[in-house]
């Protein structure tokens, strides 16, 4: 008896196309270039810690009014990368390190706290007048009160230890790869915590702790590699009946 030898399909060929175009990219991790904190208990200096030469090994995240003094600290993420390497829509998700941040205010699991990570309308290391700053053009407080933009609901992490936190920042990033945000900084604060308490928790100062603090960025495939995959699914289908009934018909 001879044995034939069937010739790949059309359907199966194009399934194998489709399949290797909506294959995940590699994702890309991104370090973060420099991480600041701003602190209202610096207010009189009107100073931002963390610039370079600021060895301090946690910054802090907190409400509005830590123990009753006006203006949240805050921490301002920058990533110098060209984002508009990616071709299209993109996931990616935001690591940080929580730790004790001291005052004995720190996020545990009998008392969470919601840290949000928002986009900006301004460069706060370009923006914010202080000491390391002098050309700045606007102080700490008003820029966080003016500067920083409403967090996506998925970019928002309830803390409740110390550990890896991590937060959903696609919205915030596909900005980025749009051009539709030119600022490519993210800020970490309380904004979002209904908790009720004046809670200041801590995250990894990067550049004492390198590699604490990166991007994860995915490219996603695009709605019509999907609709192609589908199709490729229904003709390969098809093909393999065709196939089934000239088989019993020999």
């Amino acid at each position: 008896m001879t044995m034939r030898k069937h010739a790949p399909s059309a359907a199966a060929a194009l399934m194998l196309g489709v399949l290797l175009t909506a294959a995940p990219a590699h994702a890309v991790t991104i370090d973060v270039t420099e991480d600041v904190m701003t602190s209202s208990f610096f207010q009189g200096a009107n100073a931002v810690r963390g610039y370079a030469g600021d060895n301090r090994p946690v910054f802090r995240v907190s409400t509005g009014n830590p123990f009753g003094t006006v203006g949240a600290e805050t921490i301002y993420l920058a990533f110098d990368y060209d984002f508009s390497s990616f071709t299209g829509p993109v996931s990616a998700v935001l690591t940080v390190q929580a730790t004790n941040g001291g005052f004995g205010a720190d996020a545990s699991a009998d008392s969470p706290f919601t840290v949000s990570a928002h986009g900006l309308a301004a460069n706060p290391l370009t923006a914010i007048t202080d000491d390391t700053n002098p050309g700045g053009s606007v102080s700490w407080l008003n820029f966080y009160n003016q500067s920083i933009l409403p967090a996506d609901l998925a970019a928002r992490s309830v803390v409740t230890g110390s550990g890896a936190v991590t937060f959903d920042v696609s919205a915030l990033v596909n900005g980025w790869v749009s051009g539709s945000n030119a600022v490519q900084v993210v800020a970490l604060t309380g904004l979002n915590d209904n908790s009720g308490n004046e809670f200041l928790h801590g995250f990894l100062n990067n550049t004492e702790a390198p590699g604490s603090v990166f991007l994860t960025v995915s490219a996603v495939p695009e709605p019509q590699t999907y609709a192609m995959l589908l199709a490729g699914l229904g003709l390969l289908g098809v093909a393999r009946r065709a196939q089934r009934v000239a088989g019993g018909k020999r």
